[in-house]
């Protein structure tokens, strides 16, 4: 269960027309907002005046919103959006009738342009029955407070985070290191071209299963080398398991997904 102390309630309803000076009048995503989303409530805010819990170096508030979907699903430029108004640490649970999952952030900063927080990277729980949702306020202080939050929903640690200085750093890597990472770049595409032509060719399932697994981690350390060179901050929206992703990992090999218990997937070669 969500266990936030009755100090923090807010309940405060956020109107979808508040959100709407962030599309332009004819936009995909602005329809896409409206079709999905049935309210937006703030339901908590966790402070160090309603819990007595003291402030972090990066933490000082974090809002708990509620989105109730009219349909099960959300992207992650929605949440971005919300996140946008709220403007500062948030945790989203977002329903759709008797189901549930949680979303969050690794690390918000401050964009000097617009003055606004914008979010690293987004996580969320499965989907599961809303009742079954846990969170629970555990910490010293707001920083270990959201870093828990983070592991009770995502299962692991929060990433190591660059303070602003490091990170000024980062971005003036001496040219032989940035060197070195494109030469690295562009040895991890060789391998992911190869990697592709192998999976086309293969026509053994459990040999198409490792090389889409090493294909995987080839990608992944792709986008890592790529982040450590760039200066902007990038948001990912996490993809969703689905047939229509996996079916292009394994071209010979067709199966089908069945959600026995609708909180796991089972796979059967058809």
């Amino acid at each position: 269960m969500i266990d936030l102390t009755q100090t923090t309630n807010v309940y405060r309803p956020m109107p979808k027309a508040l959100f709407f000076k962030y599309f332009n009048d004819h936009s995909p995503l602005k329809k896409r907002f409206v079709d999905e989303i049935r309210s937006i409530i703030w339901t908590n805010t966790i402070s160090s005046e309603t819990t007595n819990t003291p402030k972090g170096k990066h933490v000082t508030e974090i809002a708990v919103v509620e989105i109730v979907l009219n349909r099960q699903a959300i992207s992650t430029n929605i949440i971005e959006i919300i996140n946008r108004e709220i403007d500062q640490y948030a945790v989203f649970v977002v329903r759709f009738e008797e189901w549930g999952q949680i979303w969050c952030c690794d690390h918000q900063s401050l964009n000097p342009q617009t003055g606004l927080f914008n979010c690293q990277h987004y996580y969320q729980t499965s989907w599961m029955i809303a009742d079954e949702l846990t969170l629970k306020i555990d910490g010293l202080n707001l920083d270990q407070v959201y870093e828990n939050f983070f592991i009770q929903i995502v299962g692991k640690p929060l990433p190591t985070r660059v303070d602003r200085a490091e990170k000024h750093a980062n971005d003036e890597l001496r040219p032989v290191e940035k060197s070195a990472k494109k030469e690295q770049l562009e040895k991890l595409e060789a391998v992911i071209k190869d990697l592709e032509s192998q999976m086309g060719k293969e026509m053994r399932f459990g040999k198409q299963v490792k090389l889409a697994t090493d294909l995987k981690i080839a990608k992944e350390e792709i986008q890592k080398i790529k982040r450590s060179l760039t200066t902007h901050i990038e948001i990912v929206e996490v993809p969703q398991e689905t047939e229509a992703k996996n079916q292009p990992y394994f071209p010979n090999a067709y199966f089908k997904m069945q959600d026995t218990r609708r909180t796991q997937y089972n796979y059967s070669l058809i």
